[in-house]
């Protein structure tokens, strides 16, 4: 299932997953005393399910539609809630405030530890706001639903949303998540903040991402040392810091470490048997996953750069890994690969 039509107010059973790993996200990193902002609520499912499921923390739960906002009084009575508080600013220390606010006007309003953007499309035009509204080491997390633009299938929207070039491979998803979590960072350094990416992955029909704030710009220029481009050239995946010539790159994007193991570790250890299928099957790959390179292999293009059958990708890694080599599977396509094998070594192996 997609993300809906942008014009209704909807329950949508896809983002499960999503909301079951901010709840994960939240036993892992939330503390108690934290106010969080659920931005763009929609029915409110997200803020409704942390204060439910998650730690204590103080929830604010907002959205500018009036058909939205009823809907979350609703939900939050249904859900034997207390403290609702209609219109409070974010500041009053009260366990759940609703409001009925465009978020670029609510955001001035307050200082929070963390900050949810989840829109029908892009979150790039409140990332500037946001991360100054961030207490000092708060978390901005954000949902993109514009997999098309980021992916390489609407390149425009994509250069003039994100400042970015894509490159439609078999490697898309990566390619678009990186472009994502590069845009972040890249407009959040522009007021010397900087946002590391705790959390990143790809899913279904959207990307999703947790960033950590740090107000340094001597660690915002760390990060953007860490922002280049990803060439294809040949079949074979390369990395450079400088804008490439020819036509087969993407950038600028993220080439570090896209989540960290141990908080994905401990976000499974934390899973209950209320928690999905698919968010446990993501957080299982994610566990296993090669952090870099900041690239995967696909199957298919594996099979029209050499000529041959398409490999079975788990027979692909374990040959790999019997060579020597490191290789895994990867969250983004079954037949995804990540290995530091070059092409010429692939070759030699699955041959």
């Amino acid at each position: 299932m997609g993300p809906g039509t942008k014009s209704q107010v909807f329950y949508n059973p896809a983002m499960v997953s999503n909301r079951d790993v901010s709840v994960l996200y939240a036993k892992c990193r939330a503390k108690g005393n934290w106010r969080m902002l659920d931005g763009l609520a929609g029915t409110g499912a997200r803020g409704i399910r942390l204060a439910v499921e998650g730690p204590e923390m103080n929830i604010h739960i907002n959205d500018r539609g009036a058909g939205a906002y009823n809907i979350i009084l609703k939900n939050i009575r249904l859900n034997g809630l207390k403290g609702i508080r209609k219109n409070i600013k974010p500041n009053d220390d009260k366990d759940i405030v609703t409001s009925k606010q465009d978020l670029y006007a609510l955001l001035p309003t307050g200082k929070w530890d963390w900050i949810d953007i989840d829109p029908y499309g892009s979150p790039i035009i409140f990332v500037d706001q946001a991360a100054q509204r961030l207490s000092g080491d708060g978390v901005l997390s954000v949902t993109a639903t514009d997999t098309a633009p980021l992916c390489g299938t609407f390149s425009k929207a994509c250069r003039r949303r994100y400042m970015a070039k894509p490159l439609n491979t078999g490697c898309r998803h990566e390619t678009g998540l990186r472009i994502l979590v590069g845009a972040v960072i890249r407009r959040a350094a522009v007021t010397d903040i900087a946002l590391t990416p705790e959390l990143a992955y790809y899913q279904g029909h959207f990307f999703r991402a947790y960033f950590r704030k740090a107000g340094s710009a001597r660690k915002a220029d760390a990060l953007l040392k860490r922002v280049g481009y990803l060439i294809f050239n040949g079949g074979e995946y390369s990395i450079s810091s400088d804008c490439p010539a020819g036509k087969s790159w993407a950038g600028p994007l993220w080439l570090g470490d896209l989540f960290e193991r141990k908080l994905i570790r401990e976000m499974l250890a934390k899973a209950d048997e209320y928690m999905s299928k698919d968010t446990l099957k993501l957080l299982g790959i994610l566990s296993d996953e090669l952090l870099q390179p900041p690239y995967f292999y696909h199957t298919d293009d594996i099979a029209r750069t050499f000529r041959v059958e398409p490999p079975r990708t788990a027979a692909a890694v374990d040959v790999l890994r019997e060579q020597g080599f490191k290789a895994s599977l990867v969250h983004y396509d079954t037949k995804g690969f990540r290995t530091d094998a070059g092409l010429k070594d692939l070759r030699k192996v699955l041959e």
